[in-house]
């Protein structure tokens, strides 16, 4: 007896696969077309769905002009009790922040001297109102109201003629 092959008792009976029947090739047809069909699904669902991801919310655009407006009319309430170089600081603040936000201005974040050696697209106004507001932002100052308001009333003209240049061009 060889030692690789397993024994085994013939015993007659042939294999019990012979007496099972064939698939008939529709079981085949109907079984390929059930996978096409569910597959078919899934991709539907998957393009559905990826097609639904949320969109990012878009913000309206913010109006600078007007958040300066109301910047500068909020310190002219307080000119009377505040010392100038804050009233010039604020309004010196509103400008530059109308700047960067509306044309893309890098004004918030420089210095004056910088602000001065690359200017040439803002009218002339703008340059010298802020160097004013510069000197008086950084001298001794005490309470001065009619000074205050001449910086306030000349940071909202500037800002007019700013926005009304700016509304030209677009």
């Amino acid at each position: 007896m060889d030692p690789d092959t397993s024994p085994s008792l013939d015993h007659g009976l042939p294999d019990p696969v012979t007496y099972l029947p064939g698939t008939p090739p529709w079981v085949w047809a109907l079984t390929v077309v059930a996978v096409l069909f569910i597959l078919s699904i899934f991709y539907f669902l998957f393009r559905h769905f990826q097609g639904m991801q949320p969109a990012s919310p878009t913000l309206p655009p913010k109006d600078f002009y007007a958040a300066a407006l109301q910047s500068l009319g909020e310190i002219e309430g307080e000119c009377e009790t505040r010392p100038l170089a804050e009233v010039a600081a604020q309004c010196s603040l509103s400008l530059r922040t109308y700047l960067a936000g509306s044309l893309s201005e890098p004004a918030l974040y420089e210095t004056v001297e910088e602000f001065r050696a690359r200017q040439g697209e803002l009218p002339s106004e703008a340059e010298n109102l802020l160097s004013d507001l510069n000197e008086a932002k950084y001298s001794r100052s005490k309470a001065d109201p009619t000074r205050a308001q001449a910086f306030i009333g000349q940071s909202k003209h500037c800002l007019k003629t700013i926005h009304s240049a700016q509304n030209i061009r677009s």
